[in-house]
Parts: structure tokens; sequence; C-alpha cells
């Protein structure tokens, strides 16, 4: 009996969604489970995982073609994460698997071209004959040189190429060959050095008196020892000139390993720090799970300033002390830079950078470091929470409340299960922290699922800002149309005047989707359901995306009567032209999507910012996260409430959180802080406890309103998005979809079909789309019938498991 190679090929199609059989040759034994290899599958040549290895009769298997490293890739835990997160986000293994890996697949394949040779001039003559003479021309080319590129081709033959290969492909007088390529790959610089001692180049420079480029080279090396061969161009050196040298026994040419790495350059110095009481009990309270090797879940609970940070920093010095590895994640690319500096001040080259911006190369590079123990430390975003560390001794997830911890494209996996699975598998502590923990964070440590470790207090005693609540309907009635209010302005003036800096934070959340009357501030809400209705332009006229409810959009305001009802929305582009007009002295950078299209031209801008070159810094919901800046003294928040008005459950939590931390920006440092609040709702919960930096007061009031309407925590929530080309063939097969998850609902206890609906953006480039909502207290078992009837394999539905967002 022979070994077959059970194998997960690496393509993205979801109907392939099953384990291929390949026969394991002999000069390639070795392998195991694990490995990445490359196989053959429909004519290509592909990259595929070995799963499972089993004994059986090989005949008419294909055999596994090559490897793509030295050594498995996946190990244990991570082919048992992989298993897990396609049972638990219904995503094929494929899926789930590729997230381990830099790039999207290990492989690349061209296509190639021979010329068949066994035609003599006569045959190929009568092949060709009818045919213009531009085919006879290509066929003897690709004899003459040999294999030939499709883009090769193209650039002598011109656009029909492609028409005309195929005709000579379906006469036999070419032959196609997939040539592959690994697109994971070391990068090495080759560089020439001395191979003689000082005393013997200085007689060697004597004898080659009548070599000026070889004496010249020599000169070099003696003065700088080594000399990269890619920088002997622009000392006019050649090639030839290095290889005589190396030929004489002179120099040699040598290669090692270059690092690509877009944070190399960041260099710290440590400084002493003195733990605050707090941060001591905090810190006591995680370190017995470190030491014993525990899985243990920590929420440390600390108010924006309390130094949750430092307790990062010590814990994964303890388990460095350990050996063992530790990953760190931050919810926003923006932010990566300031945690790296802190690491990197304590424990330098011992960490990498893992987040989506970086290269292929880059993230290849990082895993190799961590595979091969040479660092033990990951930082990034939530892709870093499949890092490959060998030996995982506590992950941790800073502001772990953030939605962008989800992942929007499949698989639809959150960033803290995924910590929690690989953390219980690895027996390492995991913690979650945050000023303003997650309503289901917050709830599982009130009922012991997590442990709650509380620091209410700021670093050296610190005040938490001021916080003015500013009534925008009050600005409307006293004729005062500007984005900024009376009292923004009368702050960012004085805080101007004292040369310290601001930051303004819009929240641009719901933009131009909700009826306001800037009157009264009335948002229309829906009559069955907590959320706010949503106006579609196609019908003009409001929907609730839970219960389908429709409204016609009125033309005065229910309540006041007033005609100042309309739809809202404003840009950062705009708000920086107001801040000119009323500040023209002002320094002024702006930080959004547009400004912050390159790897790390985040950093760069924060860089800037924190270092004194400019005065005022505005952005979206990325510059309210995170930073930690000592001369901000002022913070503004426009359309606070936006986000309010959103038909969603979790609308008042994310206000909450984005008030809270926004305000948390400023007065960090010895000098203290106020913030400006612009609201339509001021007397909304969510905005009356964020500026009171009250969480449990929140948390009280929302978790009523959760437990009323059946709402996580309590119960557990599954979207799914049908997608079609028109209107009516979304709508046929979305009711199809519905009749059959009712079907499967009625295997399950408490299982509620919500929906169709369309979805809040109910086109996106052409494509139509509708949802569904599941809602139960416990998916597992629905999730299972859904595996079972086939449903993550249709290209027409995305399923999107514990949504953040139901829109």
């Amino acid at each position: 009996m022979n070994e077959i190679a059970q194998v997960i090929v690496n393509i993205p199609v979801r109907t392939v969604n099953k384990c291929f059989s390949y026969s394991i040759p002999s000069q390639l034994d070795y392998v195991n489970v694990g490995w990445r290899v490359v196989v053959p599958f429909g004519g290509r040549k592909v990259e595929g995982f070995i799963t499972g290895i089993a004994s059986g009769d090989i005949s008419g298997l294909k055999p596994l073609l090559d490897t793509l490293d030295d050594a498995p890739w996946f190990d244990e835990h991570m082919l048992n994460t992989a298993q897990w997160l396609s049972n638990y986000y219904l995503c094929t293994l494929a899926e789930a698997l590729r997230l381990f890996i830099p790039g999207k697949a290990g492989v690349k394949s061209n296509s190639a071209y021979l010329a068949a040779g066994e035609y003599d001039e006569q045959e190929i003559i009568k092949l060709l004959a009818g045919k213009p003479v531009i085919y006879h021309q290509l066929y003897q080319f690709l004899f003459n040189t040999g294999k030939q590129s499709l883009t090769q081709l193209e650039k002598k033959f011109g656009p029909d190429t492609t028409k005309i290969i195929r005709s000579l492909v379906r006469l036999g007088l070419i032959t196609v060959n997939t040539v592959t390529s690994n697109t994971n790959r070391s990068k090495f610089v080759h560089y020439v050095e001395l191979a003689i001692s000082p005393e013997e180049a200085i007689l060697t420079q004597n004898a080659l008196a009548n070599r000026p480029a070889q004496k010249r080279l020599l000169s070099l090396l003696q003065e700088q020892n080594t000399l990269s061969l890619s920088k002997l161009k622009s000392e006019k050196i050649s090639l030839d000139t290095v290889k005589r040298l190396v030929e004489a026994g002179v120099a040699v040419i040598k290669q090692r390993q270059l690092l690509r790495d877009s944070y190399a350059d960041i260099h710290c110095i440590s400084s002493t720090v003195k733990l605050t009481d707090e941060q001591q009990t905090t810190l006591a309270a995680i370190l017995p799970a470190v030491e014993n090797k525990q899985h243990k879940s920590f929420l440390i609970h600390g108010i924006t300033g309390s130094g949750k940070t430092q307790v990062y920093l010590e814990a994964v010095a303890a388990v460095r002390c350990m050996g063992r590895q530790a990953i760190v994640l931050v919810p926003e690319i923006a932010l990566t830079n300031q945690i790296v500096t802190r690491f990197k001040a304590r424990f330098g080259d011992d960490v990498v950078v893992i987040h989506s911006k970086l290269s292929v190369g880059e993230r290849f590079d990082a895993f190799q470091r961590l595979k091969s123990n040479q660092a033990g430390i990951v930082i990034g975003a939530r892709s870093a929470v499949f890092a490959p560390v060998r030996d995982l001794g506590i992950i941790v997830i800073d502001e772990e409340h953030e939605f962008t911890y989800k992942q929007e494209e499949t698989p639809r996996y959150h960033t803290r299960q995924v910590a929690l699975y690989r953390g219980k598998l690895a027996g390492a502590p995991v913690l979650l922290g945050s000023a303003t923990p997650s309503l289901e964070s917050y709830y599982q440590a009130l009922t012991g699922k997590l442990q709650l470790l509380s620091m209410p207090s700021r670093i050296d005693a610190a005040i938490l800002p001021r916080v003015t609540t500013v009534d925008m309907r009050d600005e409307l009635a006293q004729g005062r149309r500007s984005v900024l209010s009376e009292a923004l302005v009368n702050l960012l003036t004085e805080t101007l005047k004292r040369q310290e800096q601001a930051v303004i934070v819009l929240n641009r959340r719901g933009y131009a989707t909700f009826v306001l009357c800037r009157e009264c501030g009335l948002v229309l809400k829906c009559r069955h359901c907590a959320v706010s209705l949503v106006y579609h332009a196609a019908e003009k006229n409001l929907r609730c995306h839970y219960c389908q409810a429709v409204e016609a959009v009125p033309d005065i305001c229910p309540v006041c009567q007033s005609r100042y009802i309309r739809y809202f929305g404003t840009g950062t582009q705009k708000v920086e032209e107001e801040l000119n007009k009323n500040f023209p002295q002002a320094r002024i950078i702006r930080m959004d999507q547009d400004t912050t299209g390159g790897k790390i031209e985040s950093d760069r801008i924060m860089q800037e910012f924190a270092a004194g070159k400019y005065d005022i810094l505005l952005g979206t919901q990325m510059v309210a996260k995170g930073h930690d800046i000592k001369n901000v003294t002022a913070v503004g928040i426009l359309a606070a409430d936006s986000a309010l008005n959103l038909p969603d459950f979790r609308s008042a939590e994310r206000t909450f959180s984005l008030l809270t931390q926004a305000a948390g920006r400023a007065g960090r440092g010895n000098l203290p802080g106020c913030v400006v609040v612009q609201t339509y709702n001021p007397d909304h919960y969510a905005v009356t406890t964020a500026a009171a930096q009250d969480y449990p007061s929140f948390y009280d009031k929302e978790i009523s309103y959760r437990l009323q309407l059946r709402y996580p925590p309590f119960t557990e929530l599954m979207k799914l998005t049908i997608l079609a080309d028109s209107e009516q063939q979304v709508v046929k097969q979305s009711n199809e979809l519905a009749a059959i998850l009712k079907q499967l609902a009625d295997q399950c206890d408490g299982v509620e079909i919500l929906g169709p609906v369309a979805a809040a953006v109910a086109r996106v480039k052409d494509i139509y789309r509708m949802n569904i909502l599941v809602k139960a207290t416990c998916l597992d078992h629905f999730k299972e019938q859904v595996n079972q009837a086939g449903l993550i394999s249709r290209a027409d539905l995305l399923i999107d498991v514990e949504p953040v967002s139901l829109l």
C-alpha cells in the first residue's frame, strides 16, 4: 500500500469544498500533514494544503509535484483553528487556511507555449493552408526560440496573438506548459568582500598596477570591507571586474537574506516606569495564568489614560522570559506605530509587525522570523491573530470593543473569538482591554466568563477632560449654520493662543441616510423597532431594515411642524474649509481614507502632529482612538449623534464608545483638557453618559434594551445576504432561501427567521442585495443544518455569523 495525501486546494471557488487525493512520490516522501504543496488541478498547477495522510491504492491518482517550503507551514493548532473557523463561521476550509499564509496564494501559475517539433515543413504548410502568414511566423518563432509566455508573444505579434495561439493549439502545432513560481520567497542581497588579510591586500595592490578597475575595487574593499553588488554600478565597476578578483582568490561573493520591514527604522530608548497601584494589582491577577500556562480570559476595563499599555508590556515581558511568544492586536493600522514604538523601546528587534497594508514580502519575512524563533512578539491589526507563532504565551486585544476587529469579507470572523480559541488551544491567557468594553464582553465579565479587572484612575492623578455638550438646535435657532459651534470656535481660539493642539473628530457614520429635523432634533424611527428608518432614494420612502415597515417621507416635522427636515451629512473637506476660514493662521492636517492611502501614511501624519508640526488634526473616527499626545488639550466632536440614527441595535453603543474614546484624547499630559460635543440629541443616554465618562450607567441602560428586544448578548445572530444581477432575481432567490431556512429552523429550538428585506445599500456594483436575519439563543445546531444543506457553497450567498452591522 502507498501513502496518499489529502489536499485542500487553494483556489477562490467556494463550490470546491472538499479534500482531493494525490499520490506521494518517492522524492517527496518526507511530506506530512501541514505542508504546502504544488498539485495538478484542472489543467493547472495550484497550491494545496495537506490536511491528512492515508494509505491506499494510488492507481489513477495524480502525484504531488513539489513543496513550497522547507518544513510544514501549518502546525496542529493552526489546522485545528482553521477547522473551527470553517465550522463556526460557515466558510470553506480553504478560506480558513488561507488566513494563515502571507498572501492569498503561495503559487503563481503562468502559461508558456512551445512549438511541437514532430512536423516537417510540408506538414506544417498543409496544416496552415488558408491561414494568414502570421500563423506560420508565430509557429516558426516558437520553434527557433523555445518556450515563450503570452506576454512575450503579444509584444511581437500584436493583439490577435491569443486567437492565433488557440488555433495553433487546436491544430497540434504548439503545446501549452504551465509554469509555476513561488510568490512567497525570501529576498537575498549579494555582496562582495575581501577573502585575504589586510597585509595581503596591500601586496596585491602593487600587483594590480596595470589593472586599474580591479585595483580601484580592491581599494574600496579595503575601505569598506563589504560592497553590495547592486551598488557597484554607481561606482562604475563592472561585474566582470568583480569576477576577476574572485577568480584570483582576492574577493568572495556572498549572499544574506534581506528582511523587508517598513518598521525597521523605529529605534527608541526604553525608560524605567514605576507601576501605579492599579497597574500592579491588574498585573498580579494576570501573571499566575502566564506562569502556569493557563488559558484564562481577562477584561481590563481601564478609563482613557489609565495606563493599560504598560500592563500589556509587563505581561508580554513575563511571557518572553518563559521563552513563549506573544500576539498584540490593535483595531486600526493607524494605531500600529504608536504601540510598536512603545514595544520596540522595550524589546527591540524581538518585535515584528503584521497588517494588510504591508507587502506580501514583508509579511512573509515577518512570518519566517516568527517560525524560526528569531522574533517573539507580533503586533498588528486583526490579521495578526493568525501569525504562525510556535509557542503562544499570551494574546492582547487593545480597544477590544472596536468593530474593526470583525472581518467584513469572507470568512467573516471576529478577531476576539479567534483569539479566545487560539488561547484555549495554546494554554495562553487572553487580555481584552478597553475604556468602553463591548456589551458582550462586559456582560461575560459580570457573569464570570471573563475576569474583570478595573483601572478607574488616570496616570499621575491626571483628571478627565471637562466636557461641554452643545445642542446644535440652539445654534440653528440663533442663526448659526456653520458646522462649528460657537463654543467650539471659542475653545479652538483659546487653545491656539496657548500654542496647544486640538483634535477635531467628524463622526461620519450615517452620512445622508436618515431624515432629521434640524429644528427639534427629531429622527424618524420605526414604530415597531428601536432603530431609525432609512431613507431609500430610489423609492423615495423610509424603511425599517428589521421588520420591513415602510413609511412616506414627510414634508414637515410631525412633532414641531418645521420645514427644516432633511437628510444629514457633512464631509471632512467641508469641515476643513470651515476651519481654514475661522483660523487662517492655524496649521491643519486632515486624516481620513483620502489622505492615508499608503501603508504607513497614517503613521507619518500622527508622527508629524505629535512632533508639533500641526496645530489641528482633523479626521474621522481613526483619530479618536488610542493616540496619546501630551500637548492635545482640546477635542471637538462633530455630528456626535449620527451613529444613533443608523438602523442598528448597536448604534447607541457605537456612539457612547466614540464619544468616550474621542474625549479621552484630551488632557493626557500635565495640561487640563476640554471637549466640545456637538449634537442634536443632547439628552440621549449615550451622549449624557459619555460626557460624564460613566460606562456603568450606560451599560445598565443599554443592557435592559437588549434584554427586552432579544439582541446580543442574550441571543446569537446570523445575517445572510443574497446577491443577484437584477431586482426581480434577488427577490425570487431571497424568498426561496427564506423558505429553506424556515424548514431548517423547524428542526431546531427557538430559531427565528426575519426577512428577507433589502440591504441598506441595495445595489453595489450593479449587484442587488437582500438580507435575511437569523436570531436564536444558540445557533450551533442551526449552523450544522446550514452546513449540511450545502448553503455555504452557494456563490450567490454571503453568510455573516455574529454580524456587527445589520445594514
